[in-house]
């Protein structure tokens, strides 16, 4: 089994060549934008009607602190739980949500102290997806499908989520924000989504996915060389047939590799002083690049600054630039707090695991003009671990930059 799941992600990696290996299962994923009746809720940032302040009940409360731990139903802290890759569970004045939704699944299983499950049980109020490749939206469907959350995505992950919610005899209604895709919006472009009456609209940025361009090697450019976590695979070893069919049916979701069809978003959340960027990918920060600037120049004119800045330092720019992408998204930010994701072990030599890469991502920061202060997650031991900001700390003062 583990050969043959480490061949399957060799092919996502060389193209996907998966082709229709894996039944029908695995072809029926792959879902064409307006496929579905256009009769299920679906909306613009622009025609969204908010969502009232949050009002959980008992029942509720309990299973999130169950799940969660205490103060987990805290309405004067912003918390966030890591829970694997670029996904987290986020709780801002009560409201629930998630960034990105995916069970840590290939070849091992249980990673994560949390899985779907447990995800679809915290009935979050909406999903925000930064792109559709499998490793980040696989579990949307699901998740909304039993939990009516708003998911918030471009078209291709929306229409990949309701047919996964079908697959699994779920409700295919839930709302879903559609952001566009790469074929009606740029690079640097923003919108601004007013998804809960009582919390200021959130800031989405159409951004790129990571990618490796060789002619960064012959400019300069170096790949960044790491000794990659194989340890953990054996210790949580996915001997589970059913897991590993629904794993592979989703390695081609959104395109597989590369720029996803449904575009790359990054979020900017506000709540009092506080404010969050959120990315689950770093695009290409090429000097010179139209589309590099676009985002660049995006990146600085955020409202009301970044705070805690949750970012992607891992893609297959580390291939060609090493962390030139990474580091140029801190640089345009200039964030007070930095904690780096996409770096844990979720798939041999793609995902190095947090020790791989610590000692020089720290010192890449520490590179940088101007102080930020870096909270390096580690896994498993910072999985489902929270980390809790008050929005009105003197720390998130307006007047950065």
């Amino acid at each position: 089994m583990m050969a043959r799941l480490a061949a399957a992600l060799l092919c996502l990696l060389l193209a996907g060549c998966m082709g229709n290996e894996g039944s029908g299962a695995a072809s029926g994923s792959r879902v064409e934008p307006g496929q579905f009746n256009p009769s299920q809720p679906t909306f613009t940032t622009s025609n969204f009607s908010a969502l009232p302040p949050a009002a959980p009940d008992a029942a509720l409360m309990a299973e999130r602190e169950r799940i969660l731990g205490p103060g987990a139903n805290s309405p004067d802290e912003v918390r966030l739980w890591w829970v694997g890759v670029s996904s987290f569970v986020v709780t801002m004045k009560r409201h629930l949500f998630l960034l990105d939704a995916w069970e840590i699944v290939g070849l091992h299983a249980n990673y994560v102290p949390i899985g779907r499950e447990e995800l679809a049980a915290l009935k979050p109020e909406a999903i925000f997806i930064g792109h559709g490749h499998f490793d980040h939206a696989a579990d949307a469907g699901y998740v909304a499908g039993h939990s009516g959350a708003v998911l918030v995505a471009g078209s291709t992950v929306c229409d990949s989520a309701r047919a996964s919610a079908a697959r699994d005899g779920l409700s295919t209604a839930f709302p879903c924000v559609v952001l566009g895709d790469v074929n009606n919006t740029t690079p640097g472009q923003t919108q601004s989504l007013k998804l809960w009456a009582d919390l200021p609209p959130v800031t989405v940025l159409r951004h790129t996915h990571s990618e490796a361009d060789p002619t960064d090697l012959a400019m300069g450019g170096r790949p960044l060389l790491y000794i990659p976590d194989v340890l953990t695979y054996p210790q949580y070893l996915n001997t589970n047939v059913g897991e590993t069919l629904r794993f592979l049916a989703t390695l081609r979701d959104d395109g597989g590799v590369g720029q996803p069809a449904g575009g790359t978003w990054a979020y900017h959340f506000r709540v009092g002083d506080f404010t969050l960027l959120w990315h689950d990918s770093t695009g290409l920060m090429r000097s010179g690049d139209a589309d590099s600037e676009a985002i660049f120049n995006a990146l600085r004119k955020l409202p009301d600054c970044v705070d805690v800045q949750l970012n992607a330092i891992v893609g297959f720019g580390m291939v060609t630039s090493a962390y030139r992408d990474a580091l140029a998204y801190v640089a345009a930010t200039q964030p007070r707090l930095s904690m780096p994701t996409h770096h844990d072990a979720w798939a041999p030599g793609i995902g190095g695991g947090a020790n791989a890469y610590e000692q020089s991502w720290t010192s890449a920061v520490a590179s940088l003009p101007f102080n930020t202060e870096v909270d390096y997650l580690k896994d498993p031991s910072d999985y489902l671990k929270p980390r809790v900001f008050k929005p009105d700390d003197p720390r998130w003062q307006p007047g950065c930059r």
